[in-house]
């Protein structure tokens, strides 16, 4: 039942990099790594194993659940450039233009981007994928059993925090502690151990205000704490992340999302990944065709590019999963199946 979740985080990411409102997406992200820790350590134990064959047929999951979709959104961005052109793109997004190097084709082709803080990369044509690398890093851990035992995800959390404590020790600005892969692996270590929480038999907690409906309220009144109070993003960083903790221990334990059934949550959790990719090109096409000008601030024009941009994002995702996911998902339980 994360399927509401990822893409409610998707869309959260995408309203804070049209509207300028950077902080949002920053928690969103967060997010995304404690699920994602918390689901590839579940399959990993109950789906795949351990062994040669499962580690083999996890690593081509995760490849086929993420190159098709990006290796085509990342087409669409060189068809923009194309259509709208080089310079109006880049006074959108600096980082979006054409490979140049054999390096930059092959960052591009594989998301990995070889800088500390890989948000930094240039050319990056879809350029939320940075933080794509940060996955494929702790997916590839997991894969060879980072996640394997109870004590090494203790100790994996732990050595997380000394890493935060670190930086903060040490003055190290924020984004130590939020692009570099060890500053993801906070959040992946605590998905990781929500699983063994859960395969201990620790109960769903009942109260009414950890439903999850009440917990994604608690994380959305946190976002507009830190929009409204500047000098509260830090402490609201964490604050989030203690939110996203609840929710997925929660959800993990089987608590259900209001009048939600598992195969629509399912439904709707298909559109996360493609919203998450094509995010960047839809205000770039939107505000071309609305404007003729390189808009994404928070504007009464800079809402109107988001929620078009948003249609069209839309529209396009239900298409790529038509035509690519869905047909690709089927290989991929076919994979789970063996």
């Amino acid at each position: 039942m994360f399927g509401l979740l990822r893409t409610i985080l998707a869309l959260l990411v995408m309203v804070g990099h049209l509207l300028n409102i950077w902080q949002i997406g920053t928690y969103a992200v967060f997010g995304f790594y404690m699920i994602s820790g918390y689901l590839m350590t579940h399959i990993m134990h109950q789906t795949y194993g351990f062994n040669v064959r499962g580690r083999w047929s996890f690593a081509c999951n995760r490849f086929l659940r993420l190159y098709p979709l990006y290796w085509c959104s990342a087409f669409i961005t060189v068809l923009l450039i194309g259509f709208v052109g080089k310079e109006y793109v880049t006074s959108y997004n600096s980082s979006i233009f054409l490979p140049q190097s054999l390096t930059d084709f092959l960052a591009n082709i594989t998301m990995v981007y070889p800088l500390l803080f890989a948000n930094e990369y240039k050319p990056i044509l879809v350029p939320t994928t940075w933080a794509i690398t940060v996955e494929l890093f702790f997916y590839a851990a997991i894969c060879l059993g980072l996640s394997r035992t109870r004590f090494r995800v203790q100790l994996w959390l732990a050595v997380s925090v000394i890493y935060v404590a670190y930086c903060l020790y040490h003055g190290l600005g924020w984004r130590y502690r939020y692009f570099p892969i060890m500053a993801g692996s906070l959040p992946f270590a605590m998905g990781a151990y929500i699983y063994f929480l859960k395969k201990e038999g620790w109960a769903l907690i009942d109260d009414w205000f950890f439903q999850p409906q009440y917990l994604l309220l608690g994380v959305l009144i946190n976002m507009v704490a830190v929009i409204v109070y500047d000098y509260y993003f830090e402490m609201g960083f964490y604050v989030n992340a203690f939110f996203c903790v609840l929710l997925c221990y929660q959800i993990a334990n089987g608590a259900l999302w209001p009048r939600l059934s598992a195969q629509f949550d399912k439904v709707i959790g298909e559109y996360s990944y493609p919203i998450y990719l094509l995010q960047w090109q839809a205000g770039i096409f939107t505000s071309y065709m609305l404007l003729g000008q390189p808009i994404h601030n928070s504007s009464i024009h800079g809402i109107a590019i988001l929620l078009l941009a948003l249609l069209i994002v839309l529209v396009v995702s239900f298409i790529l999963i038509r035509l690519i996911d869905q047909p690709v998902q089927t290989l991929r339980t076919t994979l789970k199946k063996r």
